[in-house]
């Protein structure tokens, strides 16, 4: 005949049956003592199937043989232990669907012996949401890694083919052929932004944070004609290196706009320490901007502020009419 707890219960029941939850109470060997109203529906059981049932009736049927090992620990420990555990629990239907559950235990201790409550709630909604949310802020690391990453280098490619058509004179072959190359790549921009990306820069193999900075400059000014001077301290640097990745793709955005907007003769690319923190920055003698557009941004402003608040860091502008750009990473150190 299947073990019921009427007595400890006496009183509860109204309580136990107005709970949102389902709820289970387990008693000697791991048999159902009680099951409520909501546990009968979320199990398709009747109650008569479940009392005096192990528990484990309720669980998968690869999972049943560790289940009872972690009953029995926590028979020999018994605690409240919460929900949002972050524990991976499925519980199994009668008609043998399994689905997700959020499971919160209780002892509850009674003469002669202890039962466990146990209330449990499906979970399928929070865990759908949940890979709907990792799959949004997946979309927006890829945005950004294809913002300032393949488009970054795509938009100088770009620009080179621009630069070499302006040159080519009366060569009507070459420049249209030119002209369609740099339509490919605006095809190809675009396409990318449908695209999943999950690497690091490619500037980065096998290369110090150091090199790679002083590399991307040198491949801007070579790109550009513009004028670029480096001035970083590798210790500096190195102390970064684990942030190599972001302050990477920083540095790339902003040599971009660099390149596309201020008209600058001459820019600074630095990583240095000034008062206890590392500094970088990147500043031209470009046109710069008023306040308005200053602090309007853009996609690639966001992204650089963005990047720098992920690695700890504070990211700024300045900039004035005629008086150039300043892009300003500081890092505490």
């Amino acid at each position: 005949m299947a073990q019921t707890t009427e007595a400890p219960l006496e009183g509860l029941e109204p309580l136990l049956e107005a709970l949102p939850d389902g709820i289970v109470i387990v008693g000697r060997g791991g048999r159902i003592a009680y099951a409520n109203e909501l546990m009968q529906r979320l199990s398709g059981y009747s109650r008569r199937e479940l009392l005096g049932k192990p528990i484990e009736l309720l669980v998968p049927e690869a999972a049943r043989f560790d289940h009872e090992r972690h009953r029995e620990d926590y028979a020999g420990n018994p605690r409240a232990r919460p929900m949002g555990m972050s524990l991976d629990i499925a519980l199994q239907r009668k008609d043998g669907t399994v689905f997700p559950a959020d499971i919160a235990l209780s002892p509850l201790t009674t003469e002669p012996e202890l039962l466990v409550v146990a209330a449990v709630r499906d979970a399928t909604e929070r865990r759908q949401a949940q890979r709907l949310l990792a799959v949004l802020e997946d979309r927006e690391r890829i945005a950004k890694e294809l913002h300032d990453g393949v488009i970054q280098a795509l938009f100088a490619v770009g620009m080179t083919l621009q630069a070499t058509e302006a040159k080519s004179g009366d060569r009507e072959v070459v420049r249209n052929r030119l002209a369609e190359a740099v339509d490919s790549i605006d095809e190809i921009i675009r396409d990318l932004r449908n695209y999943i990306f999950g690497l690091r820069p490619g500037l980065l193999a096998d290369r110090r944070l150091d090199e790679a900075l002083r590399e991307l400059t040198a491949e801007f000014q070579e790109r550009t004609g513009i004028v670029a001077a480096v001035d970083i301290d590798p210790r500096i640097a190195a102390r970064f290196a684990n942030s190599s990745g972001p302050l990477v793709q920083i540095v790339r955005e902003a040599l971009s706009n660099v390149a596309r907007h201020s008209r600058a003769g001459t820019c600074r690319l630095s990583f240095l320490e000034r008062d206890g923190q590392a500094v970088l920055e990147i500043d031209d003698d470009g046109k710069g901007l008023d306040g308005r557009r200053a602090g309007s941004g853009g996609q690639g402003l966001r992204n650089m502020e963005e990047r720098a608040a992920a690695i700890g860091g504070r990211f700024s502008l300045e900039s004035a009419p005629g008086q150039g750009s300043t892009v300003r990473v500081t890092l505490p150190l």
